[in-house]
């Protein structure tokens, strides 16, 4: 039988060994990555199941729960007992619909991905770990700073009309500016009401508030995507992510590099792995800058609230994280070579429910 995957399994992993399974965990087909893997071929299966054929630490009823769920799930570090000998991999357990309806997609992944996703998964307790810490530290100076405030104003109509009163409003105007920043910190938990938008727009609309600080100073390189499909999220959310990433970009770019270049790239991922969850498509949006780089010492505690290469309160990344985590996405930082990129990454959902 030659079953050919549908484009959103294959685009994308053409070096990666995929088994399709169908509802008794029989093999329906292999493509030659997993030929090469496994050490046999399409043409010898004839239906066997693929327990008969691979032995090891996976059981039947370790796959089998992914399909009971209907939820993607990923088993890490598992060894495997194959006609090549004995193997190590991590792999990925989709549900699917291809011949019976209750398929399993079976993709075995290396372990650079395993390392990605061990990578993933400590941005996203960072993340975690932060917004407790930033949250906690808001209300901490909620209260006594609207006493500061109050005490200043009560200050201000008591004193003497022949007395300055601009030391009074300094105290009132900076308590404004800090309640203003506390009222940031303590944003909602979840994501606002979500809506189809066009994700060029939302980083049109950043990139136009950001450059008008930087007039005729940096080069912009666009490489978008026309394909893309309208995306569901929380707009004023992800365009203060955008905000947020691109000012980071041209802030480390101006006055210092005579050549500035920022650029902006949009791409559709499939079959694409955030942390331990495995989405269709995933939006990867790339801010890349070709300024001096952020320190090793810095790139790993990057969004970590208060950490900041530059002159700032250090809070624009972690916010940011914050709030693309609430989109089940995470931001990455590739800080090895020039230019210097974050990649946005969001799951391409349907329903606001799933946000859930």
């Amino acid at each position: 039988m030659d079953i050919t995957l549908p484009s959103q399994l294959s685009v994308g992993l053409l070096s990666t060994a995929l088994v399709l399974l169908d509802d008794q965990n029989k093999i329906i087909q292999l493509n030659p990555a997993a030929e090469q893997l496994l050490g046999f071929s399409n043409r010898h299966i004839e239906s066997d199941s693929f327990f008969q054929l691979v032995n090891g630490d996976l059981s039947a009823n370790a796959i089998n729960v992914f399909r009971e769920q209907e939820k993607s799930g990923f088993i890490e570090d598992v060894e495997l007992r194959v006609a090549t000998g004995a193997i190590r991999t991590n792999l990925m357990v989709t549900p699917c619909e291809i011949v019976t309806g209750d398929d399993l997609l079976l993709e075995f992944q290396t372990s650079a991905h395993l390392q990605n996703i061990r990578k993933d998964l400590q941005i996203q307790q960072q993340s975690r770990v932060s917004e407790h810490l930033i949250r906690n530290l808001a209300h901490e100076i909620k209260n006594p700073l609207g006493g500061i405030k109050g005490a200043a104003q009560l200050l201000a109509r008591k004193l003497p009309s022949d007395f300055p009163d601009k030391y009074s409003q300094v105290i009132i105007r900076e308590a404004d500016r800090l309640g203003a920043l506390v009222d940031r910190l303590l944003m909602p938990a979840r994501p606002e009401v979500a809506q189809l938008v066009n994700p060029h727009l939302v980083i049109e609309q950043a990139l136009e508030i950001v450059m008008l600080q930087f007039p005729a100073k940096i080069t912009v390189k666009k490489d978008y995507d026309p394909s893309l499909p309208e995306l569901l999220v929380s707009q004023n959310q992800i365009q203060q992510v955008m905000l947020n990433l691109i000012k980071n970009s041209a802030e480390a770019l101006h006055p210092k590099i005579e050549r500035a270049e920022l650029t902006l790239r949009t791409r559709m991922m499939h079959q694409h792995t955030i942390g331990q969850s495995q989405y269709r498509q995933v939006l990867r949006i790339d801010i890349e800058d070709n300024g001096d780089g952020i320190s090793d010492a810095l790139s790993s505690d990057i969004f970590f609230p208060t950490i900041s290469g530059k002159e700032s309160s250090g809070l624009g990344l972690s916010i940011a994280q914050s709030l693309v985590q609430r989109h089940h996405g995470i931001i990455e930082l590739d800080n090895r070579q020039q230019p210097t990129r974050f990649s946005i990454y969001l799951p391409v959902f349907t329903d606001s429910s799933q946000f859930s």
